[in-house]
């Protein structure tokens, strides 16, 4: 193995899982898959056996999601490809899945599709990946990218102008998610515009018993910290974190402590649930908050999340996960975008392409033309349609029909929520993901730091600029 793929897999250790994490509810037991690598989670069963001329090719994902998602995403590519057999592995969360690439990829295994993310992840693993680019102009000729949203093409060039990936569906953060019904007890008709309003509201919530005052986060995971600190950062200096990253500015300069010193508030005062530094937001805290106190235990009224939540604001979706015991029946959901943080701030929304799909480069010719099929159908063919009308991502590709989604919606303030995504996915205030993996981890860890009380705002931005120093860009 060469020293540049080993630094490669000792950096992509340290960086936390992203957003991009999907709402998700029960896994049944899986089947080993390719080449003797283990997996955990649920195999998603096809209904027909390959032909004598079919090829095989083998997923490891986290999303679709088990399920209403998946099953949607295989029936349509049954039909349409009834010759190329899809061995898919839900394996879990997406750092379970890059846990398992960085055992099977050094050691030439793995599946044939790398379910992936842009910027750090991408980074880690793109020498196992297959150059994208001469695919696509065979498949869709010279001016192929005019297809995508530019923001979608920037994201996946983070790893190479070859496209070692291309882009599956976009989402956006931070949102908070809130239970309608547990407002309309509440008494709370209008959303919250300002910090001020949304603890109005957490101090309202203190009066039920069964309710858990604050927003839940699970910050015992940075990404979801990160999501919220860019957003800050994005309201009181907008753009200039992206400088940062860049290393034009220093994160020492003054809107970067003053954003810290914000974060540091919101846990001093109460704006996050008791508790969060200790816990996942899956399945933690949203497992807690879709059973919305039907099970008698307190619950979350609102929860810290993104713009995959819409998945699970369809009437499908509560539907099947009430069956499953795992949601309240009668569970309504809305959401809105992090209230601004001071006078004369305004709400933001970072976006990202959620997922990305590559190409093993140890896969034979035949699984890699096979496997193309696949990413240009779920780039910018049926399957990207497919995808997105689950509401677990938002189009990458442009001209994709999203009626079927709007329609699936439970409930008015589902509708409202979703316009709300789309809006803040079309006109973000820049990139969710870091593409340093030197950063974006020292942002998770300094910021559970301060939330906990074990480093100083002014401890923190330093040693953000420390890690930042050590990029070589």
């Amino acid at each position: 193995m060469n020293k540049r793929i080993i630094a490669l897999l000792m950096a992509g250790a340290m960086v936390g899982s992203m957003t991009g994490c999907a709402p998700k509810k029960a896994e049944v037991p899986a089947a080993p898959v390719t080449q003797g690598q283990e997996t955990s989670g649920s195999e998603t069963g096809e209904t027909s056996a390959p032909s004598e001329k079919s090829v095989t090719i083998s997923l490891w994902k986290w999303i679709p999601t088990e399920g209403v998602q998946i099953d949607s995403v295989v029936e349509a590519w049954e039909k349409e490809h009834p010759e190329i057999h899809l061995d898919i592995t839900h394996v879990g969360e997406a750092a379970k899945v890059f846990q398992k690439y960085s055992a099977a990829l050094p050691a030439g295994e793995g599946p044939t599709i790398l379910a992936m993310q842009v910027g750090a992840r991408a980074n880690q693993f793109k020498d196992f990946c297959e150059p994208l680019a001469p695919y696509a102009v065979e498949k869709w000729g010279a001016d192929w990218e005019d297809m995508f949203l530019d923001t979608a093409l920037e994201q996946c060039r983070w790893s190479g102008d070859d496209y070692t990936v291309l882009p599956g569906g976009m989402t956006a953060a931070p949102a908070i998610e809130y239970n309608v019904n547990a407002f309309e007890k509440l008494g709370i008709t209008e959303l919250p515009k300002t910090l001020d309003d949304l603890y109005a509201i957490i101090e309202k919530s203190k009066a039920d018993g069964q309710m858990i005052p604050g927003v839940g986060i699970g910050a015992k995971e940075g990404w979801t910290c990160r999501d919220v600190y860019m957003s800050i950062m994005n309201q009181i200096a907008p753009g200039k974190i992206y400088d940062a990253v860049d290393g034009k500015t220093s994160f020492t300069d003054a809107e970067f402590l003053e954003g810290m010193q914000i974060w540091k508030d919101m846990f001093d005062h109460g704006l996050f649930a008791e508790g969060s530094l200790g816990t996942a937001l899956y399945p933690d805290v949203n497992d807690n908050m879709m059973m919305g106190g039907s099970d008698g235990k307190k619950y979350y009224i609102m929860e810290v999340c993104g713009t995959w939540h819409g998945s699970s604001m369809t009437k499908a979706q509560i539907e099947e996960f009430a069956e499953q015991g795992n949601c309240d029946p009668e569970l309504h959901l809305g959401a809105f975008p992090f209230p601004a943080v001071k006078e004369g701030c305004e709400p933001n929304m970072a976006a990202t392409v959620d997922i990305a799909w590559g190409i093993n480069k140890n896969a034979t010719e035949e699984e890699k033309k096979a496997a193309f099929e696949f990413i240009s159908w779920m780039a910018a063919g049926k399957g990207q349609e497919v995808f997105c009308n689950t509401l677990q991502v938002l189009p990458a590709a442009k001209n994709i029909n999203m009626d079927a989604g709007k329609a699936s919606l439970n409930g008015e303030k589902e509708v409202e929520a979703l316009e709300m995504f789309e809006s803040y996915v079309q006109n973000n205030v820049g990139n969710r993901e870091i593409p340093y993996p030197e950063i974006s981890n020292a942002l998770d860890n300094t910021l559970t730091a301060v939330a906990g009380g074990v480093m100083t705002p002014e401890e923190a931005v330093k040693s953000i600029q420390e890690a930042s120093d050590s990029v070589s860009r």
